[in-house]
């Protein structure tokens, strides 16, 4: 009697642990725990196809979670327009640009980019239509501001 007293407690702690770390899995997979762990301040270095002959361009962005979004975070500083708060999902260590107009009627096409698993880097690849037919190429890579 007493054996199985002692495997039903050994069970009940062990579907405790496993509820717990399947949660944190799923939120993770989900966004949720990436999501929070985003949030701050970024450099950005970003080069652009259609500005090149500019260089790279060095700027700070910040990320937010987004309010409307529990997967999703807000970039102000975005192509280095300022407070646009570009939207973006967050899945895993991948993240995706939502297509949508910022300032100034820069168009985000496609983009998406990948999180090292520190947190503390995300490399990008967007397309922004800047007018008519005109896509800027873009590459990125934000380093986190500790």
């Amino acid at each position: 009697m007493k054996s199985i007293k002692i495997t039903g407690l050994k069970l009940t702690v062990l579907a405790i642990i496993l509820t717990v770390t399947t949660c944190d899995v799923a939120d993770d997979l989900l966004g949720n725990a990436t999501v929070a762990k985003l949030e701050g301040e970024w450099n950005c270095e970003e080069e652009s196809e259609y500005f090149k002959n500019t260089g790279t361009s060095t700027y700070r962005v910040y990320v937010s979670p987004d309010p409307d979004n529990e997967n999703g975070v807000l970039i102000d500083g975005f192509y280095n327009l300022g407070d646009v708060g570009a939207k973006a999902n967050v899945s895993g260590y991948s993240i995706t640009l939502v297509s949508q107009t910022l300032e100034g009627g820069f168009i985000v096409v496609t983009g998406s980019g990948s999180i090292l698993s520190n947190y503390k880097e995300i490399t990008w690849n967007y397309n922004i239509n800047i007018g008519g037919d005109a896509i800027d190429h873009v590459t990125a890579v934000y380093t986190k501001v500790d």
